[in-house]
């Protein structure tokens, strides 16, 4: 850690004015390259109108930061700071992880873990928000559920929603909540369970349509969704 606070304000004595006074603050803005958790610290690469500096500490307000947020830098005596994330192109326009189904029917028997609707790595950190949904109808009920692993494995976190019991008619059930992770890649597996004789309906007994439909999910839409963004 104190190396790469050496190399940053080695950096930045290179890039910045000479006559700037080596005991003033001095505040930038810049974008942020890659994010690391380094020894349970926050730390990032921040490309500068100048160059680039390497291994800036992040200040608590800016958990959740990734590659492509505008920031905050703040320099005392040399040494550079992220202080702040201004903005980040695309907020909220594209999930970490997206899953999506049209089909509609009666589950089978599935196995004691659940069917594995989808499996894939990402890049994430910080609060991490889980959304699920799915039509129902039917007796019973509905689960899906998200597994973080790390690269050995290991169970990171785990969230899993279940839908109210039913007893008959149709249900568009709709579930959020998040988890918490420290920076870093992770598989995450997309599990759905049921119970009971639950089944996944594209419409209701009038022939309403229980779809969802988005710039994502399309015009003719889906009975079942799940999503993960960074916070």
């Amino acid at each position: 850690m104190q190396s790469n606070l050496i190399r940053a304000g080695n950096r930045l004595a290179e890039i910045m004015p000479s006559q700037v006074g080596a005991e003033a603050t001095i505040t930038r803005i810049g974008t942020i390259n890659t994010v690391y958790d380094t020894g349970g610290y926050w730390t990032a690469d921040v490309d500068m109108s100048g160059g680039t500096l390497m291994g800036l500490q992040m200040t608590t307000d800016c958990v959740g930061a990734r590659a492509g947020d505008r920031c905050v830098v703040e320099t005392y005596a040399k040494v550079a700071i992220v202080t702040g994330i201004l903005a980040r192109p695309g907020c909220g326009c594209s999930p970490l992880f997206e899953w999506s189904s049209t089909w509609s029917g009666t589950p089978g028997t599935e196995p004691k873990s659940g069917y594995l609707e989808k499996t894939a790595t990402v890049t994430c950190g910080g609060l991490i928000l889980c959304e699920v949904a799915a039509a129902i109808s039917g007796t019973g009920e509905y689960s899906m559920a998200f597994d973080f692993l790390d690269a050995n494995g290991e169970r990171k976190a785990y969230w899993c929603s279940t839908s109210p019991q039913k007893n008959g008619g149709t249900l568009r059930w709709v579930a959020s909540g998040s988890v918490r992770l420290p920076y870093g890649s992770y598989t995450v597996k997309l599990t759905t369970f049921h119970w009971g004789t639950v089944s996944i309906v594209g419409n209701d007994s009038s022939g309403n349509s229980l779809r969802w439909r988005d710039a994502s999910l399309g015009v003719e839409g889906v009975s079942r969704y799940a999503r993960l963004r960074m916070a």
